[in-house]
């Protein structure tokens, strides 16, 4: 099983996930033109794309995922509530397999075995995922405000992890946004600091992990040293790398 990310931010996320003979695309917030460039950079060939899993409908994890899909005719996974919150960005024009997903109800593509676990954000049922595969096991969690119990049970035991870690909570206060964004950003259903991250990382068994990365960091209110120094105190794998997933670059294929 291998990964990639073809970039992370609020500006757009991407992930893919790939075996033998799946290759799954996680979110699409870059517009189609973007996607197919950056594809191109990392030279992935769109005809080996076979599924796509959305977590949620926010524009930077949504932007053309329906587009995508249609022009590659591969089948989108999404919760209910997912599928709701996006029928504005599916026209009639798009002819689309929808295959709908349940929060901790296993499911498989291929060889690869899928759990969506649900994560507080807010959004309508959004879901993060886990997989399965050739005896390793891999999550992309992000977009969520706090490690709760279910989330933490889920990741408990991974070789390979990517985490949100979104803002520094002083450079948040101190920052232009207005009140009532930081608010939404710093709450218990907004996005992980790096305090809340760390905490999720103290609570699981990082001494397998053989790979982990910090996501969706904020230009504006992070720095990657905050989040190396915040994480480092809380690893018991005190020899991994923690790899940072940028907006611009992303992260070239890791195996596991």
């Amino acid at each position: 099983m291998k990964f990639c990310s073809l970039g992370s931010g609020s500006s757009g996320n991407c992930y893919l996930l790939s075996d033998a003979k799946e290759t799954i695309i996680i979110d699409c917030g870059f517009n189609a033109s973007e996607f197919e460039r950056r594809l191109k950079r990392f030279e992935i060939n769109p005809s080996s794309l076979t599924a796509i899993l959305l977590t949620h409908e926010h524009d930077d994890h949504s932007k053309s995922i329906f587009s995508v899909a249609h022009k590659l005719k591969i089948p989108i996974f999404l919760t209910h509530g997912t599928f709701k919150m996006c029928h504005k960005k599916i026209t009639k024009s798009l002819q689309l397999d929808l295959r709908f997903i349940k929060c901790l109800e296993v499911f498989r593509i291929g060889n690869i075995s899928v759990t969506p676990i649900p994560v507080p954000h807010d959004a309508r049922e959004p879901v993060q995922f886990k997989f399965q595969s050739n005896g390793k096991t891999f999550a992309i969690i992000t977009d969520l405000g706090f490690g709760n119990k279910i989330l933490l049970n889920e990741i408990h035991h991974l070789d390979g992890l990517i985490l949100e870690s979104n803002h520094d909570d002083d450079l948040l206060k101190q920052s232009r946004y207005p009140k009532s964004l930081k608010e939404r950003i710093s709450g218990m259903y907004g996005h992980l600091s790096n305090q809340e991250s760390a905490k999720i990382l103290n609570n699981i068994d990082t001494k397998r992990l053989s790979w982990l990365g910090a996501s969706h960091l904020s230009k504006e209110n992070n720095t990657a040293e905050l989040v190396t120094k915040s994480w480092q105190k809380v690893l018991k794998n005190n020899l991994i790398d923690i790899n940072i997933i940028d907006q611009d670059n992303g992260v070239n294929w890791v195996s596991l």
